[in-house]
């Protein structure tokens, strides 16, 4: 060996023959023989080893080797192919040999940091199926729970490791792994930090609030949680003492209704409505009480909302406010279209329904880019559902502010609201109002908005974790319940994504057909202190209103992909579709995107 090599203290002689049992994670060494004619010099000093190995062994087994033992790439000392690693340790690049040998490994006997070095070697190594079992180890393995509180260490206080960062909020979002681990209550404050800050793997704000309250009563074993109900003014402001400078980082806005009544309005006694200006967190402290009851002596806000681990009260009533608003517009502004759209009522045990709205079928055969005249449509294959037009509440007399963004984020032009305007000519036939522009209203608060006399219900009849994530039981849970709304939350973000139905979802379709509404819309709530001013809504375009819902095998689905969450069953990837095609916008910044949760409302109006 030449004197370049003098400072290696280990060498480990490996034959790349099948060894047989490989329950030490090692492959057998054994003297250097003749035939190995690679050395692989692995670690950083004082921690390095040489492995030799055959090199036509070792490309058979591994394209990685055959690629690096190339005569393009290989690089030999005494006829001996020399490859050099110092990103990998010795005790992991012997487990990862002995996989590639033996096509095994000894899951249990590997320490957290193993762990992730042979996850960091699998793709290094470009061993693809060794990289995907990891990975199913890493979301599915009770084994990796007592390791979890190490791994999470070790990821947010390296930067190497910052690829398994979002692989670990996965495990925090969905599981109790953290919290209930032995060591949770010296975890360093640091890993919080980061957790709130990391603006690309998102924990929930609702997970992180818990974790919080959680780990700071560890620390203090007078504040037993299960206890609560006993505590002292001094308790609570102890517990504030040790949080208060996280606080600030959560997105009360992204908390859902339950997560609300169950860990953050009991202590609400740790918060305070003048020193935010989150319009979520203000709601809460301003309208329920100690006991989680509405206060009696406090304006009831024009929505409920009794079951949601998604959305909270300030979400919905946006909601209803693009409802209410779109359906107002379309009075007023197209009247003389009223003849031709349909509203017929909807009841099902006596409770006022939100009518079904401009229905119109489409049979699967008729083309997604068919744009006939309304003329044309009544001798089409649409069949229009003919009643009285209703109008199911009083026209309310907002006034668009111009200096408000659009739902895009972006402001309108002077030219674009006059464009607007001409919608409120009569002298305008029916296709020349063949868009919809896109019409918000704000108002400070959910109480504040009384100009309407009626209340919106928004009853869960449908969640994927409890129902399962199945189109079956979207379907069972949701065939006839008439207009409905559905919402997701996107996986490591902190996006919800949903859309509005205003027509009764049914039982059974066949593999594609279209629904039309004129009153359909997509929407997203971004990680704003305001909900509505995070948002965005794209209402279905006028010329393909007869397309505006898309009823798949998949689940609830809007336009040519404008927006699909497919419900491919409990156990199956859950995906998402979003795209521009029959609405007016992109809701959010991606084509693909998972979600975790997804759950589907029965929209009641009920008169004030």
């Amino acid at each position: 060996m030449s004197a370049n090599n003098a400072h290696i203290n280990h060498t480990v002689n490996l034959n790349m023959r099948n060894t047989g049992s490989n329950n030490d994670n090692k492959t057998r060494a054994e003297d250097r023989s003749d035939h190995c004619d690679v050395m692989i010099r692995v670690g950083e000093h004082p921690n390095v080893k040489n492995f030799y190995a055959n090199s036509r062994l070792l490309s058979s087994k591994c394209s990685y080797f055959r690629t690096a033992l190339s005569s393009n790439w290989a690089r030999k000392e005494d006829d001996v192919y020399i490859i050099e690693k110092p990103n990998i340790s010795p005790r992991v690049f012997e487990i990862v040999l002995g996989y590639i040998n033996n096509g095994v490994i000894n899951w249990n006997a590997l320490d957290s940091q193993d762990f992730l070095g042979i996850w960091l070697a699998a793709e290094e190594f470009m061993l693809d199926d060794l990289e995907r079992k990891v990975q199913e180890f890493f979301k599915t393995k009770e084994d990796l729970r007592p390791k979890f509180i190490q791994i999470l260490r070790l990821v947010y206080q390296n930067d190497s490791l910052e690829r398994f960062r979002s692989n670990c909020v996965d495990i925090i979002n969905t599981t109790t792994w953290v919290q209930d681990a032995a060591e949770f209550a010296s975890l360093e404050e640091s890993i919080f930090h980061s957790l709130l800050n990391d603006e690309e793997h998102c924990v929930y704000d609702g997970v992180m609030w818990n974790l919080l309250i959680q780990w700071a009563c560890a620390q203090m074993p007078r504040l037993d949680t299960s206890k609560r109900d006993m505590w002292t003014t001094r308790d609570f402001e102890t517990l504030k003492s040790r949080i208060d400078h996280f606080i600030p980082y959560i997105k009360f806005s992204l908390i859902s209704r339950n997560d609300f009544y169950e860990n953050v309005l009991p202590y609400k006694a740790i918060l305070s409505m003048e020193s935010t200006s989150n319009a979520s967190l203000q709601y809460y402290l301003h309208h329920i009480d100690d006991d989680g009851n509405p206060k009696s002596d406090v304006l009831r806000p024009n929505v409920i909302l009794d079951d949601s681990r998604i959305v909270n009260h300030t979400h919905v009533a946006v909601i209803a406010r693009w409802i209410d608003t779109g359906r107002e517009k379309e009075n007023i502004n197209h009247s003389d279209i009223s003849a031709s759209i349909s509203i017929p009522s909807f009841d099902s045990n006596s409770n006022p329904i939100l009518g079904e709205t401009s229905s119109i079928e489409t049979d699967p055969e008729q083309t997604v880019h068919d744009t006939k005249t309304k003329s044309d449509e009544k001798s089409s294959k649409y069949s229009w559902k003919p009643s009285p037009l209703k109008r199911l509440w009083p026209l309310r007399k907002h006034k668009k502010n111009s200096n408000n963004a659009d739902p895009a984020g972006t402001k309108k032009s002077n030219n674009d609201n006059a464009q607007d305007n001409t919608h409120t000519d009569s002298n305008h036939s029916n296709k020349d109002i063949s868009i919809l522009p896109s019409f918000q209203v704000r108002t400070p608060s959910i109480a504040s908005n009384q100009s309407s006399n009626s209340t919106y219900h928004f009853k869960l009849i449908y969640r994927g974790s409890r129902d399962s994530f199945d189109n079956k039981s979207y379907y069972m849970n949701c065939k006839g319940k008439g207009a409905t709304v559905m919402v997701a939350s996107v996986s490591r973000t902190r996006f919800i994504v949903g859309g509005y139905y205003p027509i009764s979802t049914e039982g059974t379709y066949p593999i594609l057909v279209f629904a039309g509404s004129l009153d359909a819309f997509i929407f997203s709530f971004g990680d704003g202190d305001n909900p509505e001013e995070e948002s965005v809504i794209s209402r279905v375009l006028k010329e393909h209103a007869h397309e505006a819902i898309c009823r798949t095998l998949y689940g609830p689905g809007f336009g040519d992909n404008d927006l699909i969450i497919k419900l491919a069953g409990q156990d199956q990837p859950k995906n998402g579709i979003c795209g521009k095609k029959f609405y007016e916008r992109k809701i959010v910044d991606m084509s693909t995107f998972n979600f975790d949760e997804v759950e589907v409302f029965q929209v009641i109006k009920n008169d004030r």
